[in-house]
């Protein structure tokens, strides 16, 4: 009861309370705490005393720690706590035994603790536009990830962390400095959707795995070619791989059927695959800024093509497709 108190307290001494509770008993019975955009610089110990907390809100304000006991949260589900000043987390973040999701983006995070890896239940991380630098390898034991989104930070390498995610369907690990994929990342069997953006990837036989891959970006890796037989991504449907110095697209790309949005503009392409109308379900296609002459033959088998781009080619013609609804050239 005194640590309720205390929190009413802080509550009142922030002008929290016209639309936080204040009353002890309903403190006690609070299951929702939403503090953002408070310009809170820190959060008092006596948090612990709200022991059916559920879902804590604290995005947006200028915190630069959590207090240690915030640990003793046990029936804490949900933290969203981005866009604050974060440099480190406490240890105890792993004692948190129901945490479902956590949202720590744009924070000034250079590493995650290792007690990180008790979160069991953990289902969603989200630890984009930090500073980090290197992943701990415990992260392997966070068997329940569907959703890890790692965009925008320092690294440039990873652990054999996710031969164990079995159930990751959403991974980004976009603006980074990776060259290489680590081996386990073939072994996600239900990734469906991988971003790779603005990287220096070299290795991409790594991808050939994914046979259950929905979407695939490339853009912005310096990539010459596609180095990988990308016909055995058969559920791939969106593919961008614009901003690379790419001078064709393998022939196995044709075998693509459920593929429907191709993007590979501003790259060296100097023609398409002759079995490019194989390509049947695409609905959009952009190969802008390229030194594309002519269109294959096939091409008039795109039946339901309906957005394309060809702007700065050749003199690219728009062709005679009856499904078209745009087309940037005349």
């Amino acid at each position: 009861m005194e640590k309720l108190e205390e929190f009413s307290r802080w509550i009142k001494s922030n002008g929290l309370n016209s639309f936080i509770p204040c009353e002890v008993e309903k403190l006690k019975n609070l299951s929702v705490l939403d503090l953002s955009k408070r310009k809170i610089r820190e959060l008092p110990s006596s948090i612990e005393a709200l022991e059916n907390l559920q879902v804590l809100k604290l995005s947006s304000n200028r915190l630069k720690t959590l207090p240690d006991s915030i640990g003793n949260l046990k029936s804490l589900k949900n933290i969203q706590c981005e866009n604050n000043l974060l440099e480190e987390l406490p240890s105890t973040i792993g004692d948190l035994s129901s945490l479902l999701i956590l949202n720590l983006n744009g924070n000034r995070l250079k590493k995650l603790p290792d007690e990180l890896s008790n979160l069991k239940k953990l289902t969603r991380l989200t630890v984009a536009a930090n500073f980090l630098q290197e992943l701990p390898q415990s992260l392997e034991k966070l068997t329940k990830l569907l959703y890890l989104s790692l965009d925008t930070n320092n690294l440039e390498e990873l652990p054999e962390i996710f031969a164990p995610m079995h159930s990751l369907y959403y991974l980004d690990l976009s603006y980074n400095k990776l060259k290489h994929l680590p081996e386990s990342l073939g072994m996600i069997s239900e990734l469906e959707t991988l971003l790779l953006e603005g990287n220096d990837i070299q290795d991409l036989p790594s991808l050939e795995a994914h046979d259950m891959l929905m979407r695939l970006n490339l853009n912005d890796n310096n990539l010459t070619e596609l180095d990988f037989d990308i016909s055995l991504m058969e559920d791939l449907q969106i593919l961008t791989l614009d901003n690379n110095n790419l001078e064709y697209l393998p022939n196995t790309i044709c075998k693509l059927k459920k593929l429907n949005h191709l993007s590979a503009s501003a790259n060296n392409l100097q023609e398409l695959p002759p079995c490019f109308g194989e390509l049947e379900n695409l609905i959009e296609l952009d190969i802008e800024e390229n030194e594309i002459s002519e269109l294959p033959l096939s091409f008039s088998n795109l039946k339901n093509l309906k957005k394309l781009y060809l702007n700065d080619n050749n003199d690219l013609e728009r062709p005679d497709l009856p499904s078209l609804e745009f087309c940037d050239v005349e």
